[in-house]
């Protein structure tokens, strides 16, 4: 029993120590600081993938090209490249164009119904 009050008084008679008084706004500064070198490392790693994505993407355009069309580039008049395209690659040619307009048609359909359910969840 004799330890008990012993240790309560040991507890009691330490000292608590003080905050200062601009605790809360260093601490609220250092809150905002963090929350800003997020926002720039998800800014930058953004900018990262979108400008890897888009040098893969011309990276493939560019191997599709040489690969799936035979492409015969004859420069007759000068600085004007006249193109001859064989008949199979023409029909890729088509089919690639109806696919990349589709695909253009689906992301303008995705953006206006987007929009649409923004402005209704706004409101």
């Amino acid at each position: 029993m004799n330890n008990d009050k012993a240790i309560i008084k040991a507890l009691q008679s330490t000292e608590i120590p003080r905050l200062s008084a601009d605790f809360n706004l260093r601490m609220m500064a250092e809150v905002y600081r963090a929350v800003e070198r997020k926002k720039k490392r998800a800014y930058v790693l953004g900018l990262c993938l979108i400008s890897g994505v888009s040098l893969a993407l011309i990276g493939l355009a560019v191997y599709v090209f040489y690969t799936y069309f035979s492409m015969n580039f004859k420069f007759e008049l000068p600085g004007l490249p006249k193109i001859q395209l064989s008949s199979a690659t023409k029909s890729i040619y088509a089919f690639s164009t109806y696919i990349a307009l589709l695909s253009l048609m689906l992301i303008g359909l995705d953006n206006y119904i987007r929009r649409k359910w923004l402005t209704k969840k706004m409101k």
